[in-house]
């Protein structure tokens, strides 16, 4: 575990005020949480255990002795804004530094009932409530995630190229799986894969997200591709599709199909538009072209810390939210097939204050190879 820390003291300053604003927004008096990305978010910590306490006065890291060295190294940044804290019980600890006030207290969203229950029996006159102050702030990239982003990606698109020079017909999409996170475990710089690889030959990309198993990569079949890595703690996001031989006419008028309804919704993308007006872009051009029945999944997510960061999704299944600039979204269109094939074409892409700025450099030509 590295102990450099990742941002500047300004960056992490600034962060931290804009949780704060977003808690006294949400009515929120103080927050605990232990979500990996939301405490490295905010701290620059990225080992555990685990456990953040946020209030408006005092900013309170607790982890173990053991980690106490790394810690210290990771949350430099921050200076005297944060006490770094090994108390065995960091609860008890919390419990005692709100005492004499009712609180709002926000926990971490995903908590489960049986976690919130006890947690609320120990905290007895506060009141404990999933919030997500945190998350709402981890939506607007700085400058300097954001290019860590377009290195993640560019990282992703190398080991995308290594393993298809690799991938031949013949071969399992369990095996072409393997060659994809060989690639990924050879590179230093990466942390991990974002995701387990999907390899989906031909009618298995029915099932949007297949679970590569040993069907055969057979020549003259589309083979979609779906990779992620995570650099520097940031996520990227990729798909695309090949065929190993010569594409139908069909595939060829499907790809470009997604194609044409991904740069539709990508050149939409601006501040103020909607993320329902975005899905909808795409949505209505492929419906055009009879598939619409097939797309049945939302056209992107934002990334970040988290391969799917939580609260913005360009769906109308979804909250409506109005973009901003440093927002940052796959754009992912599909059309599948059944019992055929699919094709999904995938893009990061920054929103900024003009438009939107796309960190994927990989062709989304259809690759035939060996033709």
């Amino acid at each position: 575990m590295t102990g450099a820390p990742d941002f500047t003291p300004q960056e992490m300053t600034s962060r931290l005020g804009r949780v704060r604003a977003a808690m006294l927004a949400g009515g929120v008096d103080a927050v605990i949480t232990t979500d990996a990305a939301n405490v490295r978010y905010v701290t620059g910590f990225r080992g555990e255990p685990r456990t953040l306490l946020i209030t408006p006065r005092e900013l309170v890291l607790y982890t173990s002795f053991r980690t106490q060295n790394w810690a210290e190294r990771q949350v430099v940044a921050l200076g005297s804004a944060l006490e770094l804290s090994t108390a065995a019980e960091p609860i008890s600890d919390i419990r005692g530094r709100l005492s004499g006030m009712a609180a709002v207290i926000g926990v971490d969203q995903a908590i489960s009932h049986r976690k919130l229950d006890r947690l609320q029996a120990e905290f007895g006159e506060h009141r404990l409530r999933p919030a997500e102050p945190v998350e709402i702030s981890r939506r607007i990239k700085s400058h300097a995630e954001i290019e860590i982003l377009s290195q993640a990606q560019r990282i992703n698109e190398q080991i995308f190229e290594e393993s298809l020079s690799q991938i031949r017909p013949g071969m399992s999409e369990r095996a072409a799986q393997g060659v994809i996170l060989a690639a990924m475990a050879g590179l230093e710089d990466v942390d991990r894969y974002a995701f387990m690889p999907i390899v989906a030959n031909g009618a298995s990309a029915w099932e949007i997200h297949h679970l590569p198993d040993a069907t055969t990569i057979e020549e003259n079949q589309m083979l979609l591709i779906d990779l992620g890595i995570v650099y520097r703690g940031y996520a990227s996001d990729m798909t695309r599709v090949v065929c190993f031989g010569r594409a139908s006419d069909e595939m060829r008028e499907v790809h470009g199909s997604v194609c044409e309804a991904q740069e539709a919704a990508i050149a939409a993308m601006r501040p103020g538009v909607s993320t329902h007006e975005i899905d909808g872009i795409a949505r209505e051009l492929i419906a055009a072209t009879g598939h619409g029945r097939s797309f049945t999944h939302g056209l992107g997510h934002s990334i970040g810390l988290e391969t799917h960061d939580p609260g913005l999704v360009l769906s109308t299944r979804m909250p409506e939210v109005e973009l901003q600039a440093g927002m940052v979204f796959t754009v992912e269109p599909g059309i599948y097939i059944e019992g055929g094939f699919g094709v999904r074409v995938e893009d990061v892409v920054a929103v900024t204050d003009r438009g939107t700025r796309n960190l994927t450099g990989q062709s989304r030509e259809l690759l035939e190879i060996g033709t």
